[in-house]
């Protein structure tokens, strides 16, 4: 009997030391520490009137927090340069889809077609979170995410902003 006990410990030690391990040495790694949201009903997806099926997916502002933690992920910020400079996500690029001229501007087709992605503006009542989305998507995007709670409910929950001015 102590033998099997001591067995079970044996082997759920050597499998959480593997487990631990693999999580450090893969690129995909789930962070041991981060500033994780805890919001209550923050899962619920925000979906604007104009939505169609075809649309790239709307994300919560919980999954957009767990995408901001993920290494690679790059936030859109869709708003005009003026609202992007005043505060945005950390980290976030500015492509100001109502000053797009061209789904082939530079700013757009420097990124990579398979980049992950999560555009956002500034919240439910700006639409051009998904008018950029859906001009990435057509231009072959594959990881496009749309959080449409954008800047407001993210700025509103705490998370991690930056301003350039």
């Amino acid at each position: 009997m102590k033998t099997g006990i001591r067995q079970a410990i044996l082997l759920t030690t050597l499998a959480v030391i593997l487990g631990l391990a693999t999580n450090t040495l893969t690129e995909t790694g789930i962070p041991f520490f981060g500033n994780w949201p805890s919001l209550a009903g923050s899962d619920s997806i925000i979906v604007p009137p104009s939505a169609d099926e075809g649309d790239p997916p709307f994300i919560s502002l919980d999954e957009a927090a767990a995408k901001f933690q993920t290494p690679g992920i790059l936030f859109i910020d869709a708003r005009d340069p003026e609202d992007y400079e005043y505060g945005h996500i950390k980290g976030a690029i500015s492509i100001p889809y109502d000053y797009l001229e061209d789904i082939n501007d530079p700013r757009v087709t420097s990124v990579p077609k398979d980049q992950g992605m999560v555009i956002y503006c500034s919240g439910t009542e700006c639409e051009s979170s998904l008018y950029l989305g859906r001009d990435f998507q057509y231009k072959g995007y594959t990881e496009v995410s749309i959080f449409f709670g954008g800047w407001r409910e993210w700025n509103e929950a705490g998370l991690p902003v930056e301003q350039d001015i």
